[in-house]
């Protein structure tokens, strides 16, 4: 799909999986301070004044809030604040989708050397070259602390440092972490970005959800003090309402994708002809009355009105009837982060932003769909305004 034997997506992708979900899972209470503080100094960055209505461009803002938070997740504020790695950590995913778009266009027995002519892979390997610009000295910084310093080093709490400590052999280069960080960026920030993209439209299209999810907020809030590893559980109709979304707006249609190479003769004697793409489709058994009925439900999830016990499966849930994540072994390693970010950067947004479609649109703008991709319509037209005395939660 990614053309990755060029543009290197899939291509020795095998140490950060296993990393995140050892690692980076068992540290969340402890990194996630630092990206709220990530998430709050962005929205303070790059949003308007606003104090009346103002068309504005969520959709990139939100993207860029993300990836700013991701990367203060992987690698501290040396890459959150770097202008140059947040940029490329953004385009990488579209510049790659672009060139694997570009080299289909012809036969595989010219790709080999078209790739080096096409300004599509020349992109991709400019990004490739900013990632070892970037990543490489702060890897090598690390390093000459920890020599200098000795036991007296404390190694930064971030993902980056998880990854040199679980690399083994010819993986343990700083070349390899450049390589691999972009790997991330390609796996985390379009997807976890497009998810408020789809909540900010279908809660401009059901305004009704809104108070009751900031009420919610605000008494989690207000019982935690902040946003303890128990608030976010505590978040119950945000999670439902992420969940309900996500059902309707998937990143893909298909999951578990395979490309068959060689004629695959099955039991009952159906030949799956090589070259032929296999999966599950997804969206299909999300969209199956069998196990979601009736119309979208923003609180579906949740086991009645005012109740804080969720009784479906949450955000985060892997199951035979919620494979947006993945299933089993392949699950996505990363969606806590992902689920604990994205609500970070929600409840901010509407505890501070009052929010609605601009002009005439009413209904829930249409996804755009290429192949088996989806995602929300950048150039719908949103109109924000700053809502008065709101104090930053904690």
């Amino acid at each position: 799909m990614f053309m990755g034997k060029y543009t290197t997506i899939g291509s020795r992708w095998h140490l950060h999986p296993g990393v995140v979900k050892r690692d980076l899972n068992a540290s969340l209470g402890d990194i996630m301070p630092a990206v709220q503080d990530e998430i709050y100094h962005a929205f303070d960055d790059l949003m308007a004044p606003c104090q009346d209505w103002s068309q504005l461009d969520m959709a990139n803002t939100f993207t860029a809030i993300i990836s700013r938070a991701s990367n203060r997740m992987l690698g501290g504020k040396a890459l959150s604040r770097n202008t140059e790695w947040t940029s490329t950590s953004v385009s990488f995913t579209d510049d790659t989708w672009l060139a694997a778009q570009r080299l289909k266009q012809f036969h595989p027995f010219l790709r080999p050397v078209i790739q080096n002519w096409i300004p599509e892979m020349a992109k991709v390997r400019r990004h490739g070259t900013v990632g070892q610009r970037v990543i490489v000295p702060i890897i090598q910084a690390r390093l000459e602390q920890q020599r200098v310093l000795g036991d007296k080093w404390e190694p930064p709490l971030d993902l980056l440092q998880m990854l040199w400590d679980g690399a083994r052999g010819k993986d343990k280069t700083p070349e390899f972490m450049a390589y691999t960080a972009l790997a991330i960026s390609f796996a985390a920030i379009r997807t976890s970005s497009s998810v408020p993209v789809h909540l900010l439209y279908d809660l401009c299209a059901r305004p009704e959800y809104i108070q009751p999810l900031r009420d919610e907020i605000e008494a989690v809030l207000a019982e935690e003090g902040s946003f303890t590893k128990a608030a976010y559980n505590k978040l119950v109709k945000l999670d439902s309402f992420m969940k309900e979304s996500q059902r309707y707006n998937p990143l893909s249609f298909l999951t578990f994708g395979r490309l068959i190479h060689h004629d695959l003769r099955l039991h009952d004697g159906i030949v799956i002809p090589g070259g032929t793409l296999i999966g599950v489709a997804a969206h299909a058994v999300a969209q199956d009355p069998q196990f979601f009925p009736g119309p979208f439900s923003g609180f579906r999830f949740v086991s009645q009105p005012g109740s804080q016990q969720v009784q479906g499966p949450q955000f985060v849930t892997t199951n035979a009837s919620n494979l947006s994540w993945g299933y089993g072994k392949h699950a996505c390693s990363g969606r806590f982060f992902a689920a604990n970010e994205i609500k970070l950067l929600i409840a901010y947004f509407l505890l501070h932003f009052d929010f609605k479609f601009g002009g005439d649109q009413k209904a829930r703008p249409k996804n755009l769909d290429f192949e088996l991709q989806s995602m929300a319509d950048p150039n719908v037209e949103i109109l924000v305004r700053r809502r008065e005395r709101v104090n930053r939660p904690g």
